[in-house]
């Protein structure tokens, strides 16, 4: 391989290997990340179903006038991925968010706007997030500014799974009341209420880092007499709760079952250090459904408060036995989790190496650390950033790797065809040189055939002649000597036809046309003959083995006519058309019957056709006794 070729194969190796660090970097720095974790959703609470309608707009009354730091809107999906069977979630392609003081201001100020990037592209975010820019109001009003086709040409749709309104880490939309101009009601799966409700399709929160414990468990009852069970936890001081946070209990060393211990039915209280209560929570007598593993999330209150109570009003009914378990409890104050590390006091419990009620407030899940809201949603946002990175760059290395492919494949190909063209000149030069070698090789063979025997054949026929004349004519010897003369004419006269078949000179048709007349007249030379041609031979070569076996055939024809014909005039025809040679001998001889056995049993007729199928050609003989004989061959050039 050149120098050069060397380099360039050095340099595309170190492109692929730095190309290749760089998506295992960007890889790891994904991996290090968090990411949204689907949620089971047993609540069965999805989201928000809205017909196409003209104008589409959800508002939600915050309550009161406040500065939103953030809107988040997470899309509506099932645990299979889809929420309508529709082959899309539904999140709409465009819509805008606008803030007012007022309910029906027209004075509303808008947020931000948003369209998606690509046609379908919306259905694929974990979640959008709006930056607010410094506008106050109390009602937040959404407008759908395109919506996503139903199945079967059914019209348009949009869905729409939960709206976070984020003010100092705080979601102050949580259980804050909605409305909507476009509607289907479908509840519990699909109502305006879902909006705000607090289930995301996803886990929210759930962290990289594994958790070292799975939480608080109470004691194991075998009926459900012994109630409430309660857990408490101290703040140390009494605090205002912007909301709280129920985080169920999902044990690895358990069946899979998210939920697990959680209560059907339950009330969450507060309690100040003076004694007063604030209630933030009641099922009634309502059964509250399954959570799965999701988070459960519940307003706060203004009301500061030390201690938070969970009472199960009702247990978890287990194989045999009711339990109450909680993965974690998170009490939200001033945008952080107050509750972590605090001390936990509790009705009863089942303390094991991985259940205890400290395990309540540590910050983890019964799987993953818990992060706060912007926390997780920089991560999960940097990991989708990352992502895309990630996939942009493989896509760009892959059309790389297809283009240097590529591109060695026509160096290799180029190589190949320089190869093969050395290679093909190479033989046409070897050939060239064994065709003139071979060339020069029959240039002497029938230079030494005429010089030597041809000499030799010359002087052996002047020799007889020469000795015949000392003898009498009646001496038996006379005539021995006149057919040993005979004998090497003849052999002279087919060493000179051999001897112009190796002359590479005599190549073409045209030589050919020359030699067929001169066989003629010699062989015909004391008989009245005529040698007549028609057309002109082509410029194209001759092979030599089809020339001699024209000129053999012509030879053995007008032996024969010699032979046996006991003819006085003769006559040769020469015929050249554009691919055709026919070639035709004719005496007023005494003739015979070609179908005879007689005829078929002479070695002469059977030359001439064994001549013409070499020459893929066909002969052609018609006589009859008295009438003289025509021989005709009609060949392909």
């Amino acid at each position: 391989m050149k120098p050069r070729a060397c380099l360039f194969l050095l340099a595309a190796v170190a492109v692929s290997r730095a190309d290749d660090e760089a998506l295992r970097d960007l890889r790891a720095a994904i991996d290090a990340l968090p990411a949204p974790i689907a949620a089971e959703q047993s609540h069965g609470r999805l989201g928000f179903y809205g017909l196409g309608a003209e104008p589409a707009r959800i508002t939600v009354d915050l309550g009161s006038e406040v500065v939103p730091d953030e809107v988040v809107l997470f899309p509506a999906r099932l645990p299979t991925g889809t929420a309508t069977g529709d082959g899309s979630n539904g999140f709409p392609p465009s819509l805008s968010v606008a803030v007012s003081v007022e309910a029906d201001s027209s004075r509303r100020v808008v947020l931000a706007r948003w369209i998606e990037a690509g046609t379908g592209s919306g259905n694929h975010l974990p979640f959008l997030r709006l930056p607010g820019n410094g506008a106050s109001g109390r009602y937040l009003t959404f407008e759908i500014g395109a919506f996503r086709p139903r199945e079967a040409g059914r019209g348009w749709f949009f869905t729409l799974g939960e709206i976070v309104v984020l003010k100092d880490g705080v979601n102050i939309a949580l259980g804050r009341p909605a409305s909507a101009t476009a509607s289907t009601e479908n509840a519990p799966r699909w109502q305006v209420e879902n909006l705000t409700d607090g289930f995301l399709w996803c886990l929210p929160f759930a962290g990289r880092a594994g958790s070292p414990a799975n939480g608080y468990h109470s004691a194991i009852d075998g009926t459900q007499t012994n109630l409430p069970k309660w857990v408490e936890v101290d703040l140390g001081l009494d605090l205002p709760v912007d909301g709280l946070q129920l985080v169920p209990a999902h044990p690895r060393d358990f069946a899979d079952v998210g939920g697990f211990g959680f209560p059907p039915r339950f009330r969450i209280t507060g309690f100040s250090e003076e004694g007063g209560e604030v209630p933030f929570f009641d099922t009634g007598a309502t059964p509250f459904p399954n959570p799965g593993a999701a988070t459960v999330s519940f307003p706060g209150s203004a009301v500061p408060v030390r201690r938070v109570r969970v009472e199960a009003l009702e247990l978890w009914q287990r194989t045999g036995d009711f339990i109450f378990a909680l993965g974690e409890l998170q009490v939200i104050s001033a945008g952080k989790n107050v509750a972590r590390g605090v001390p936990v006091s509790f009705g009863d419990t089942t303390t094991t190496a991985s259940w205890r009620p400290e395990a309540l407030v540590d910050g983890y899940s019964s799987r993953h650390e818990l992060l706060d809201w912007r926390t997780w949603l920089d991560s999960v946002s940097e990991r989708e950033s990352l992502q895309s990175r990630h996939d942009q760059l493989a896509a760009i290395l892959v059309d790389e790797r297809e283009e240097r492919m590529r591109r060695w494949l026509v160096i290799a190909g180029m190589a190949v065809a320089i190869v093969m063209i050395a290679a093909f000149v190479m033989v046409a030069a070897v050939r060239h040189r064994s065709a003139r070698d071979h060339e020069a090789w029959r240039v002497r063979l029938a230079g030494d055939l005429h010089d030597e025997i041809g000499a030799s054949l010359s002087h052996l026929a002047l020799q007889s002649d020469l000795a015949r004349r000392t003898v009498g004519a009646d001496d038996p010897l006379a005539k021995r000597l006149a057919s040993l003369s005979e004998s090497a004419r003849e052999t002279l006269d087919h060493l000179r036809d051999t001897v112009w078949l190796l002359d590479p000179a005599c190549g073409s048709w045209s030589q050919v046309d020359s030699r067929l007349a001169s066989v003629s007249a010699r062989l015909l030379g004391d008989l009245s003959h005529e040698f007549e041609r028609k057309g002109s031979p082509p410029e194209s070569p001759a092979p030599p083995e089809r020339s001699r076996e024209i000129v053999l055939f012509l030879k053995e024809a007008l032996t024969n006519l010699r032979r046996h014909a006991g003819s006085a005039n003769a006559r040769v025809f020469l015929g050249w058309e554009e691919d055709r040679l026919i070639l035709e001998v004719a005496d007023t001889g005494r003739g015979f019957d070609p179908d005879s056995p007689e005829a078929g049993r002479g070695r002469g007729i059977v030359n001439l056709k064994t001549r013409a199928g070499n020459l893929g050609g066909i002969c052609r003989i018609e006589s009859c006794p008295g009438s003289g004989t025509v021989i005709r061959l009609e060949t392909p050039l």
